[in-house]
């Protein structure tokens, strides 16, 4: 069971043996011992000491999923760092202008901003079209798209810093149907000097499906996910599972939802393996 399972798990990450966890719970080690074994359940009490002891949450210790804060923003940027640097390279050959040729550095400040807004490691889309996970539903931008076209990709950062960004919400109990997909390239990209999630215009699509019981339908990126140690990549399993217990049906064709347990393999690269037919 989770629970079981999890106490040996963080017990032996603490560096803790069923003595020293025994003793410092003022019980017996072969209480520890059937706690490991699933034979018995620890009281509230020992439940809220084992968390405290452990240093993780009562809901981590016991499903063994972190602990999803609402509302739980899924891609929004923690920092205005990437928007001011933009800002800055499109402003500078700009400003520069007033002083020699005006239109030839509005022409310089299109280009830039293009390459930066393609090409830069950091997706500035994320201002723009991430979206909220609340407590009765989910939050999402209006004009939402399972796929943007090259001028929606221009457009949107843009958007975001005029603060023109509006949402919708679709409440937990109008949604009929909840699919998961990555979409996989023509080729593997582990047979190129490319690595999936790496690059904004080559990255795989990821995305959430939502079919209301109206028919309307709403995309969620999961792209975020594809940043190493983020809170996104973290908690997708977890709010995967807060999904999956809600009142509709959850489309899940690539098994992702199972493989994202393997930590030691990126998603891609198993759906690849999965696809090609090897090891």
């Amino acid at each position: 069971m989770a629970l079981a399972d999890n106490i040996i798990k963080y017990r032996k990450k603490n560096g803790m043996t069923q003595e020293q966890l025994a003793e410092s719970l003022m019980i017996s080690r072969q209480s520890i011992s059937r706690w490991e074994l699933g034979e018995n359940l620890p009281s509230i009490d020992n439940l809220i000491s084992l968390s405290g002891l452990l240093d993780i949450s009562l809901d981590e210790l016991i499903t063994g999923e972190p602990y999803l804060h609402f509302p739980f923003d899924f891609g929004r940027p923690k920092s205005k760092t990437a928007a001011v640097i933009l800002i800055i390279i499109v402003m500078f050959p700009i400003l520069a202008g007033f002083i020699g040729n005006i239109w030839m550095s509005l022409v310089v400040a299109l280009i830039l901003y293009m390459i930066v807004v393609w090409f830069y490691p950091f997706d500035f889309k994320r201002y723009y079209n991430y979206w909220s996970l609340e407590k009765k539903g989910i939050r999402y931008i209006s004009d939402n798209q399972e796929v943007y076209s090259s001028w929606d990709n221009l457009v949107m950062p843009i958007k975001a810093l005029l603060k023109m960004r509006k949402t919708k919400f679709i409440p937990y109990r109008q949604m009929k149907e909840i699919a998961i997909h990555l979409q996989l390239l023509g080729y593997n990209p582990r047979h190129t000097i490319y690595s999936p999630g790496t690059s904004q215009l080559m990255n795989e699509g990821f995305t959430l499906k939502i079919t209301t019981k109206d028919e309307q339908i709403v995309y969620l990126t999961l792209k975020p996910y594809y940043t190493k140690k983020s809170k996104e990549r973290q908690m997708l399993p977890t709010i995967l599972e807060f999904l999956k217990r809600k009142n509709a049906k959850f489309i899940d064709k690539q098994n992702i939802c199972e493989l994202l347990k393997d930590n030691d393999k990126s998603l891609t690269e198993q759906l690849y393996e999965i696809r090609d037919g090897y090891k």
